[in-house]
């Protein structure tokens, strides 16, 4: 797994922050009738409740884009993209869901 450069206290805020719901991403849930159903997500945190088991659909690309220009973290965007450039669609979400997990222990950790 990545390593990556050390949060400090005001990267970790902007990181752990909830975004306006204008700059939200949206997994997508399979509705309980079949197609997808848009989740919107508005944190880092808040990703992995969506994703933690329930495997939603996301694409790495979009989701580094969120995190690199949203969250203000572009290591971990980069990390996402290169771990799931091989990953079927159907399970970059759980790969992605693993490094940002990694992410939200280190930013809670520096804020205490």
């Amino acid at each position: 797994m990545a390593e990556f450069i050390a949060f400090t206290p005001a990267t970790a805020r902007r990181f752990l922050a909830e975004q306006s719901y204008v700059d939200r991403i949206h997994v997508s849930l399979m509705g309980k009738h079949g197609g997808f159903q848009p989740v919107p997500v508005l944190s880092a945190g808040e990703f992995v409740k969506v994703t933690t088991g329930l495997n939603p659909v996301v694409s790495a690309d979009a989701l580094g884009e969120w995190v690199a220009e949203k969250l203000g973290d572009p290591e971990l965007a980069d990390a996402i993209r290169a771990e799931c450039a091989e990953v079927p669609l159907f399970e970059q979400a759980r790969v992605a869901c693993g490094l940002v997990t990694k992410r939200v222990a280190e930013a809670q950790e520096v804020l205490g």
